[in-house]
């Protein structure tokens, strides 16, 4: 359904006036670790497509549910906790640029809001890394 890509392009519109100066926001993984910051859109599901009622005669309209996967990546030469607290920072950002997004701007879209948050970090000889992996939902219904 497009609502699903609309809205995981509505994202990323919002993405890039949310995240601070000085990190990258792609629409794809651009497959460079060398960023010291980026955040990019990953897997899009869509895992519900419902008939929510039955109309004679007309095309039933469908509860459109789906879910994208937001990344964010920090690598700091400071420690760990540099490094984590860099991500949920971007975490707030991609959670802000959430809100940004106008459901009338897009034909049946109801929302979209981050559903999960899950944060890995570790250290390495040259610092440390923190990767995180938002899942957004995103609700609409289709005629």
């Amino acid at each position: 359904m497009a609502i699903i890509f609309d809205a995981k392009v509505a994202l990323f519109e919002a993405l890039k006036s949310t995240v601070p100066a000085g990190v990258q926001a792609s629409f794809a993984d651009t497959g460079k670790a060398d960023r010291r910051s980026q955040v990019w859109l990953g897997e899009t599901t869509e895992d519900d497509l419902e008939p929510v009622a039955m109309r004679a005669g007309q095309r039933k309209p469908t509860a459109v549910s789906g879910l994208v996967d937001a990344h964010a990546l920090v690598i700091s030469p400071g420690g760990p906790i540099v490094a984590e607290r860099a991500v949920y920072g971007l975490r707030d950002a991609i959670e802000s640029a959430c809100r940004l997004i106008d459901p009338a701007t897009i034909p049946g879209l109801i929302d979209v809001r981050p559903e999960s948050a899950q944060v890995d970090t570790a250290e390495t000889p040259d610092g440390a890394y923190s990767a995180l992996t938002v899942r957004v939902r995103i609700r609409g219904r289709q005629t």
